[in-house]
């Protein structure tokens, strides 16, 4: 980390301490993580790519979950079967 960006950081964490970021407009509400900006290095629009295909992902469903609980019981007793049939002489 280079001197500019420990001081901001250190700046910013003080300022936390302080209470002088509690209750600013807008806090709460979910970022626009669409910004692309130009002053943003590589590894900052990286991070923020993540963080918004992560907040699109879909998620699972009870419907999906119940078809994958389904699945790993067939799966379980196609094993057990397979292992009995192999220790008969």
């Amino acid at each position: 980390m280079n001197a500019l960006a420990w001081i901001g950081e250190a700046r910013i964490a003080q300022a936390v301490q302080d209470g002088k970021l509690d209750n600013l407009p807008g806090a709460g509400c979910p970022l626009d993580l669409s910004l692309r900006d130009g002053a943003l290095d590589a590894q900052a629009r990286l991070g923020l790519e993540l963080l918004d295909r992560a907040r699109r992902a879909p998620t699972d469903t009870v419907q999906d979950q119940r078809e994958r609980a389904a699945l790993r019981l067939l799966w379980a007793r196609a094993l057990t079967r397979q292992r009995r049939n192999r220790t008969r002489p």
